[in-house]
């Protein structure tokens, strides 16, 4: 089962959750990630949680970023007048990623005002990136396989 953490200190609130990829299979999403967004940012309604906003640029390829990955984003609160900068980092070794989130700066007041809310659209926006990567690695994975 893939894990899911939340640490607060302060009003800067880091959420993770462990995926079942390994370094290679990490490498193989990014492939595919990197592809599907090129010059697209994405953008996740996700229902009565709020919206999650993924910029299109992926910090590049290169030995320096080997097992790790850099995006930027935003959370809406669930009226669109509220908006969380965030940051997610996705690290990679030989069993696991760890996918992170962090605001860029202390979060807005609606989101302080409602925690639980700003968790659940938090867990909510790593979960579908999470499954963006899984998808990926698989799509990259049968196209080696058919080749």
């Amino acid at each position: 089962m893939d894990g899911r953490r939340a640490r607060a200190s302060g009003r800067h609130i880091e959420v993770t959750r462990t995926v079942r990829l390994d370094a290679a299979a990490f490498a193989d999403a990014l492939v595919g990630l990197r592809r599907e967004m090129t010059g697209i940012d994405h953008r996740f309604h996700l229902g009565d949680r709020g919206t999650f906003e993924l910029d299109a640029r992926l910090s590049p390829p290169g030995p320096r970023s080997l097992g790790r990955a850099e995006l930027n984003g935003r959370l809406w609160n669930p009226n669109g007048d509220s908006v969380a900068p965030v940051r997610i980092t996705a690290t990679s070794d030989d069993s696991v990623t760890i996918v992170a989130l962090l605001p860029t700066r202390e979060i807005a007041d609606w989101f302080a005002d409602h925690l639980a809310e700003y968790l659940d659209l938090a867990h909510a926006a790593l979960d579908e990136l999470c499954e963006e990567l899984l998808f990926h690695a698989a799509n990259e994975r049968r196209a080696r396989e058919h080749t």
